[in-house]
């Protein structure tokens, strides 16, 4: 699975207290699932939750979603353009800690397409865009 570690970077780029702090970012994948067909092909999807986690955040929750919003707009676009996906696909949960900080649950129902091609004894593999 790519996604997770695409985001992971895209919040760090967005906000150096991550890589400062990695334990502030934790990702998690939930009910993860892999689809296949009957086919001769060993093509696949995986479809899961990506459980995103901050913790010991003092800033705006906005400043989390956009950059998370920018990356799901380019690899994920369903979630913003499928009205039925977009009512349950991206949740989130907010735990106050103090007047200051707060720990952020993100739950992100996402997918990944595997292209997995026979080429003689060998198997060709790469993810669909």
């Amino acid at each position: 699975m790519k996604k997770p570690n695409q985001l992971r970077k895209i919040l760090e780029q967005s906000h150096v207290d991550f890589v400062k702090n990695p334990d502030r970012l934790q990702l998690y994948v939930d009910g993860g699932q892999i689809v296949a067909t009957g086919s001769a092909s060993l093509s696949f999807e995986y479809r899961y939750t990506l459980n995103v986690i901050v913790t010991d955040y003092a800033g705006d929750i906005t400043a989390l979603i956009v950059p998370m919003m920018a990356y799901l707009r380019t690899n994920q676009p369903e979630i913003l353009e499928n009205p039925d996906l977009r009512e349950k696909a991206f949740k989130f949960q907010v735990d106050y800690n103090n007047h200051n900080t707060t720990d952020i649950s993100f739950e992100i129902q996402l997918t990944e397409r595997v292209i997995a091609k026979k080429d003689g004894d060998n198997v060709q593999i790469h993810y669909a865009k």
